[in-house]
This record gives structure tokens, C-alpha cells and sequence, in this order.
């Protein structure tokens, strides 16, 4: 088939999937760690197309792809059908999207011009505690030499908007027909893994953390570690919590009522490091004129 007669998703991947999954997180929230666990526990083959464009064709825009677990090269503009059909009936497809939340109100149409919603079986949305998430961003960003500390810092806020709208996504989760799945909870508890395949309709196959995902970069801290299990990845605000530009975002996080509300449903010990925050910070007094 050519790539114009390749109207649909399905069209081109050249076989009939079984479960078919679009997920959606922040950077640095562990999305590839999940999505391999995922793609590990598929029923058959797989198919993982990786940081796609919304509103745009999957099959034309993804960043990287996957089959059977296996990076592939596509040549621009080439079909993508003789390597993802191997793959075969049934297949595990995965889609994905980062930095990016569905807007509640007009639901999940549109996001993926070439896969109708009705053909998803599980919009699927990925986060991470906020303590945790945001160490983890700010040291990828800092590890960027192009980027001084004023560029961290106004990426930083513009993502605290990103963060906190993904949220209101997953306090509402139910209501949306959307499966969250925690990045902390998962690393912590197999059971929680356990559910979260029963959730998704997919078998326990594999039920470890896996390998160390070489996407972005692999870890923001422990650029040597292969298995996820050498990862800290719960103890990350720690390591930086001395850190003058994390102190800011704290600081401008723990006075964003809405995001404190929502962190006080999903995460209430990240609220708890949050709410005081003000009163910890130390402030310079500022001698005013005719004080003595």
C-alpha cells in the first residue's frame, strides 16, 4: 500500500492491533520506563510510536519507533508498513505524547489525526510526584550548557502550568475514561504494577523495572546505571534540595492554590513540603528609610 492510500493508522501499520494505548506525561515523569514495562508485557508483537505530534498523522510524526522492543529506521517519507507488519494480529500498539494534556472539555478527538478515539483502548496518563518531577526537570535542564539560570527558571514555571494541568487530568481520570498510572507507586510497589496490566487488558509477563530507557538522556542523576533498580529516582528533591533555583520553584509552587489542592488529593506528602514553604524560606530584611 503507499503511503497515500495509508489513510488511517491501522492502514499502515499492516496488521490488526489487540490493545492499542495513548499515553500522555510530562518530561522526566518516567513515561519510557513505564511504556517499556508495557511493551514488555504485550500479548504478542509491538508497536511503540514515540513523542508523536497532536493533530497530526502518528504514522508520519513520531520521534523515534519501536517494533518488538527494537528501534527501527525509517527513511523520510518511506512507508512504514514492511517493518511494522512483522509485528503481526494482535499486537500491542502504543502512542505517544509529551508535554501535553488533553483539554478536559473537548476530550481525547483530534489529538491523532490518522486514530479515531473509538479505535483506543485506554487513553493512559503518566505522572510523577511533584517533589521528585521537578528535581528531576530542573537537573536535566541544568545539564544543558546553552541554558544560564534565568532559561532553567523560565522554562521551570512555564512547566509548573504543564504539570498542574496534567493533574486536573488525573483527579478527574475516571470521569474522562483515562487510567493514571504513578511513576513513584510504580517503581515502589509490584503489586500497583500488577493492576495497572489488569487495568490496560494487558498479561503479566515481565513484572521488573526493567533497563535504565537511554530517552532524553536516560537519567537526569545517574548517567551510569542500566537497571532501574540502581535508580534513587524517589529521592531526587533531596539531592537537590539545597539547590538555589529549585528553593524558587518550590517557593513559586507552594503559592499556587490550585496545584497545593490537587497535590493535597493525589500526593498529600508532597503538600505537606510545600504548604510552610514561605514561612522556611529565608528572606533578606530590607532596612526601609527612618528605621534604625
Amino acid at each position: 500500500m503507499s503511503e497515500a492510500a495509508q489513510k488511517t493508522l491501522v492502514d499502515a501499520l499492516g496488521f490488526q492491533p489487540g490493545v492499542t494505548l495513548r499515553t500522555y506525561g510530562m518530561r522526566r515523569s518516567g513515561n519510557h520506563a513505564i511504556i517499556n514495562w508495557l511493551l514488555r508485557n504485550a500479548a504478542d508483537g509491538s508497536v511503540f510510536f514515540n513523542n508523536c505530534v497532536v493533530g497530526r498523522p502518528a504514522r508520519r510524526t513520531w520521534r523515534s519507533l519501536e517494533v518488538n522492543n527494537k528501534w527501527v529506521n525509517v527513511e523520510e517519507g518511506s512507508p512504514i508498513t514492511p517493518l511494522t507488519s512483522v509485528a503481526g494480529d494482535g499486537a500491542l500498539v502504543v502512542v505517544s505524547y509529551e508535554d501535553f494534556s488533553p483539554d478536559p472539555e473537548e476530550g481525547f478527538g483530534g489529538i491523532t489525526r490518522d486514530l479515531d478515539t473509538e479505535n483506543v483502548t485506554h487513553e493512559v496518563l503518566l505522572y510523577r510526584n511533584f517533589m521528585n518531577w521537578a528535581a528531576s526537570l530542573l537537573r536535566k535542564l541544568q545539564s544543558n550548557e546553552a541554558y544560564d539560570t534565568l532559561v532553567c527558571l523560565r522554562i521551570m514555571m512555564s512547566s509548573l502550568d504543564k504539570y498542574r494541568e496534567m493533574l486536573e487530568l488525573v483527579a478527574n481520570a475516571k470521569a474522562i475514561g483515562a487510567v493514571p498510572v504513578n511513576y513513584d507507586r510504580w517503581i515502589a510497589r509490584p503489586l500497583y504494577r500488577e493492576r495497572v496490566l489488569q487495568a490496560l487488558g494487558l498479561p503479566l509477563k515481565d513484572n521488573s523495572l526493567g533497563k535504565v530507557q537511554r530517552y532524553g538522556g536516560g537519567s537526569s542523576f545517574q548517567k551510569d546505571a542500566v537497571r532501574a533498580e540502581e535508580l534513587n529516582a524517589d529521592q531526587r528533591w533531596l539531592e537537590m534540595a539545597n539547590d538555589g533555583s529549585f528553593q524558587i520553584i518550590l517557593l513559586a509552587a507552594s503559592q499556587d492554590e490550585a496545584l497545593l489542592a490537587l497535590l493535597r488529593q493525589l500526593m498529600p506528602k508532597d503538600a505537606d513540603l510545600l504548604a510552610n514553604y514561605v514561612e522556611q524560606a529565608q528572606f533578606p530584611y530590607i532596612v526601609q528609610a527612618g528605621e534604625s
